[in-house]
């Protein structure tokens, strides 16, 4: 089975998202879409079997980490999510929108460790030249780890199909 990490901004901005209403406003999420359901990606845990892929099974990113009680949310969101970095077979990166910053963390993280990273990509958005978004850490990932691919995709149901499409090598 095929472990999954997912990175990507989301919909919608964490000020407007609280324990009552998280559930309603990162329903329409893509990692929602991916697994299947929304209350398997807001809550951590240690795994679930994505619902359209028995393949693969989401391992993080979650919107809400296991909380350690000596640190702060923060740290404690960097800490948990680099541990299911370090426990996947592969980082699929959403950077199709602007401000990805811990994105662009996470594949950096995640190539030093030499982990699978398929990261996708908005041709209006990204592009190699000094003027386009995000094109310095991933050409920096890619010569830290050469098992990372990158794909120009026009929306996320792209990225919904190709984690669909999965199987084991």
């Amino acid at each position: 089975m095929i472990k999954l990490f997912y990175s990507g901004t989301y919909k919608v901005r964490h000020e407007m998202i609280n324990e009552e209403n998280v559930l309603e406003m990162l329903k329409d999420d893509i990692r929602s879409k991916i697994v299947g359901n929304v209350k398997d990606t807001v809550y951590a845990s240690d795994g679930v079997t994505l619902k359209n892929n028995k393949n693969v099974m989401y391992i993080g990113g979650f919107y809400y980490e296991k909380q350690n009680k000596n640190k702060s949310v923060c740290e404690n969101v960097v800490t948990e999510e680099l541990k299911q970095i370090d426990r996947c077979d592969l980082v699929v990166a959403n950077l199709t929108k602007y401000s990805a910053i811990a994105s662009i963390t996470e594949i950096v993280y995640a190539a030093f460790k030499q982990k699978k990273i398929v990261i996708f990509c908005d041709p209006n958005v990204t592009s190699y030249e000094i003027e386009g978004e995000y094109w310095f850490p991933i050409l920096t990932s890619k010569q830290l780890n050469k098992n990372i691919e990158v794909k120009f995709v026009n929306n996320e149901e792209e990225i919904i199909n190709y984690v669909n499409k999965l199987k084991e090598e």
